[in-house]
């Protein structure tokens, strides 16, 4: 027999038993919706995983902070912990890590505060490093430079930083001040690269003395004299990172900002030592000599030249007493939950196609004891054994196929609907947490279109494979006596 035949004797005998054949079919076509659709969604998930990632930097950056900031949690009352120094010992410690390909450490500003005409920031995050860790550590600017080697007052900003100036004559700050947090777009008041800038650690500089005298405890005391500003030049302005701590940063060099905390420091022991000796008539106490530059840093930045080497290393880094974060971290649990979830989901999809697959087979088999004849006259006309092994084959896979490519089809609707009316606090609101809004929930890409339709016709075609063996053992002269 020719295929073309077969082929036409296939389709025939399709059509004759329309409804068993829809029946059977519809089990591909849920088994195959249920399978596409649900391995859409971990795709999906997938998709917004990385993303997520990518909108958290570097994530073969680890961020080892400063121990003794937590000590008051890792206390006590019946035993003393040792607090480990995150100073330049530890940093060089970092580096002999196998893995570790560079260690950058940085001291946060407690509180600075910055002035250009009538306009200050009350608070931003001052971050100092060393001008050749900025480059090395993948930052980069929008306009102007990084820091460089011999940089003393200059500085750079975070993509929204010059975003915190604020009116200081209306007072009025706090809006502003988390509007520009966030990253709303706000009126900049100032030029960064031609406005006079000038800086202090003291509050004197945007609030005036007036104001600094009336948070003061002691009635009989004046408020400490000004400290005269330092002028600073921004000579950069970085890209924007997605990243609020970079953003909304400002960066110099480390020893300067050690030295500005210093002097804080040196004031601020003054001050008091001076309230002491006023209000209980103590003679001059020098407090300046307390003050130390070569304090232990606050964080340190360590980059690992392996993504597969990360958890280990924080691991290890943790280990030794030092809080370590990476930025991807805080997705681990929730990535293992959802591929748990989708697991779970795909055993479900695949039963049901594994029950579709033995709904052809039953129809198979049923279909050759009620085409017995059949068979028996086709071999009495000189049918060929592998002609009648392909008529219940193709029949099998006919099903299988069709079965698939209606089932991608209701797939596709599926996965349309999915994104278009679920809520994005879909899986726990992850999507909402991250700001990944327009994140899609469902994806089909072609390949699983493809293998979803190819899968269903294999799945056919196996179900079809016992009862084609079934019709080729039948006897002939027994056929032909069935009635």
């Amino acid at each position: 027999m020719r295929n073309t035949d077969i082929l036409s004797m296939c389709l025939r005998n399709l059509f004759k038993r329309k409804l068993r054949t829809i029946l059977t079919m519809m089990g591909v076509v849920l088994g195959t919706t249920s399978i596409v659709v649900l391995i859409s969604l971990g795709i999906a998930n997938s998709m917004r995983f990385d993303q997520l990632i990518e909108g958290m930097g570097d994530v073969t950056v680890i961020t080892v902070q400063n121990p003794a900031m937590f000590g008051w949690m890792r206390q006590d009352d019946d035993a003393h912990i040792d607090i480990p120094n995150l100073d330049a010992a530890a940093v060089q410690y970092f580096l002999n890590i196998p893995g570790v390909v560079a260690a950058s450490p940085i001291v946060q500003a407690n509180q600075l505060f910055f002035r250009s005409g009538n306009y200050g920031i009350s608070w931003v995050r001052v971050l100092g490093m060393r001008p050749e860790d900025m480059l090395s550590f993948g930052y980069r600017v929008q306009e102007g430079r990084l820091l460089q080697e011999g940089d003393v007052f200059e500085v750079v900003f975070g993509y929204n930083a010059e975003r915190f100036f604020e009116d200081l004559t209306t007072r009025e700050w706090s809006d502003r001040f988390w509007r520009a947090q966030s990253g709303d777009e706000v009126e900049t008041y100032i030029d960064i690269w031609n406005d006079r800038i000038t800086m202090s650690f003291d509050g004197n500089l945007i609030w005036g003395a007036d104001t600094q005298e009336q948070d003061f405890d002691f009635d009989d005391i004046e408020a400490p004299r000004p400290v005269r500003p330092i002028p600073i030049t921004v000579v950069g302005r970085l890209e924007h990172r997605n990243d609020w701590d970079t953003d909304g940063a400002i960066f110099m060099d480390i020893h300067l900002v050690q030295r500005l905390m210093a002097d804080a420091e040196r004031a601020q022991q003054q001050n008091q030592a001076d309230w002491l000796a006023m209000d209980y008539g103590w003679g001059h106490i020098d407090a300046s000599a307390n003050a130390r530059i070569d304090r232990d840093y606050d964080m340190v930045h360590v980059r690992v030249g392996n993504l597969n080497d990360v958890q280990h290393i924080r691991e290890h880094i943790a280990e030794l007493g030092y809080p370590a974060w990476n930025p991807t971290q805080q997705l681990e649990g929730m990535q293992g939950m959802a591929e748990s979830q989708q697991q779970m989901l795909a055993a479900i999809g695949i039963v049901s196609l594994l029950v579709a697959a033995i709904g052809i087979a039953n129809t198979m088999v049923m279909s050759t004891y009620e085409r017995t004849r059949e068979i028996g006259v086709m071999k009495v006309i000189g049918a060929a054994l592998s002609d009648i092994r392909k008529l219940f084959l193709i029949e099998a896979a006919m099903i299988g196929f069709f079965g698939g490519v209606i089932g991608l089809a209701f797939s596709y609707l599926v996965s349309f609907l999915l994104n278009t009316y679920t809520d994005t606090a879909f899986m726990g609101g992850m999507l909402d947490w991250f700001g990944e809004t327009d994140a899609v929930v469902s994806f089909i890409p072609p390949w699983l279109g493809l293998l979803a339709v190819g899968f269903s016709g294999a799945i056919g075609l196996l179900s079809g494979y016992f009862p084609a063996r079934r019709a080729m053992r039948i006897s002939a002269l027994n056929a032909i006596r069935t009635e």
